[in-house]
């Protein structure tokens, strides 16, 4: 048995296990992300798992791509609902809460599906189904971590291009080239509904101080407003931070790092800014530990920020900040736990977040930084292990 297909059978196990939990007969799987971690593609169809039987993975676009990618043993090509509907009543299998991705899935998709299953009770299984992917296991621990790897060696490869004068698309152009040379997906999947980032943001000075539509502390001016966020033709400035906060796919799993460069030597309002940042991931590190619960952990970075006084410039410009302070990831940017103080997650071994503590000084620009760890037996591991200290550039 190939390592794939013993992981979508310890999937899928987790799966059933949590429906017989929950009192879920079946579940639809439907959305991407879903789909690629419990089948191993993302051909277009629908993934059906029952309590009491085997998964069927029901294919209307492409069956052929979806029987070599996928390990599953039952793959069948559908032209509408209503076959997987016959294919239900012919295998007598018993559906009274039929489980579906309610957080995401159209309101269309969902009332075809609720018209064609009329007797059956439909129920949101979005949150469980985010919950059994928030734990990684080793294979997807290791994919992680090399993409930790390259994103390290990415970000060493760009130093040079960072200069006064050049243009923040001109730094995108070449730190894209080379990701993409490393290995990198070149898509950045989100759950969250109108939500979309591309690479990342790479910003000079005040451009960090942008907001705009997507649920994140830093967008910049983009290039229009088709696509608000990210680079524009603004030019890196002397005596101001360039921040680059970049995200890199390595086959499908995700990390996540921002790090300062500076043009110039930091003010020390700035320096001690940028030391508050760096207490804040020092005290996770030593405090972290199993069944802590996220919200005490977000809490104690609030009182950190409070105590140096700088609530009104944290994770965000003042009156426009962002209700986290970082986020779970792996196949999506913004998987579970999401770190806030309303979060119910605990600390468990195997679960990956970037934890993003940052701050927004009026006519300097953003100070701080992100990395993303893995909690493990042995504590809190830095995937991304590019220098934490300002990179102070000639």
């Amino acid at each position: 048995m190939s390592l794939i297909s013993s992981e979508i059978i310890r999937r899928i196990s987790n799966l059933k296990t949590q429906l017989e939990k929950s009192k879920i007969d079946a579940v639809f799987i439907i959305q991407i992300s879903d789909l690629y971690y419990f089948s191993n593609t993302v051909q277009q169809g629908i993934l059906f798992v029952h309590s009491q039987a085997e998964p069927v993975l029901f294919i209307k676009r492409d069956a052929d791509r979806a029987r070599k990618e996928s390990p599953l043993a039952n793959i069948i090509e559908i032209s509408s609902l209503k076959d997987i509907y016959n294919f239900i009543l012919s295998r007598n299998l018993k559906i009274n809460r039929l489980g579906l991705e309610l957080d995401v899935l159209p309101f269309n998709y969902f009332k075809k599906i609720s018209e064609q299953f009329s007797s059956v009770e439909i129920v949101d299984t979005s949150y469980f189904l985010r919950r059994i992917r928030m734990i990684k296991s080793p294979l997807e621990i290791k994919k992680l971590k090399k993409a930790g790897q390259l994103i390290d060696e990415t970000f060493k490869e760009i130093m040079p291009c960072i200069k006064v004068g050049v243009k923040e698309l001109d730094v995108a152009y070449e730190l894209e080239y080379i990701a993409r040379k490393k290995g990198h997906c070149g898509i950045i999947r989100s759950r969250a509904f109108n939500q979309e980032m591309f690479y990342g943001h790479y910003l000079s000075g005040k451009n960090a101080l942008l907001v705009s539509y997507v649920d994140s502390p830093t967008a910049g001016l983009g290039r229009g407003s088709f696509f608000s966020q990210g680079s524009s033709n603004r030019k890196i400035t002397a005596n101001k931070p360039f921040s680059i906060d970049f995200v890199f796919n390595y086959e499908g799993y995700c990390v996540d790092m921002t790090r300062i460069f500076y043009l110039g030597k930091p003010d020390k309002r700035y320096l001690k800014v940028y030391s508050v940042a760096l207490e804040i991931h020092n005290i996770v590190r030593e405090q972290i530990k199993k069944g802590l619960l996220v919200a005490d952990m977000v809490k104690l970075v609030y009182n950190i920020v409070k105590k140096n006084r700088l609530e009104s410039i944290f994770m965000g410009p003042e009156g426009k900040q962002v209700s986290y302070i970082g986020h779970g990831i792996g196949l999506e940017l913004d998987e579970l736990p999401i770190l806030t103080t309303k979060s119910k997650e605990v600390i468990e071994e195997g679960l990956v977040f970037a934890l993003e503590p940052k701050f927004f000084i009026p006519q300097t620009g953003l100070c701080g930084l992100e990395s993303t760890y893995l909690f493990d037996s042995n504590g809190l591991l830095s995937l991304t292990s590019f220098p934490e200290n300002i990179q102070i550039l000639d």
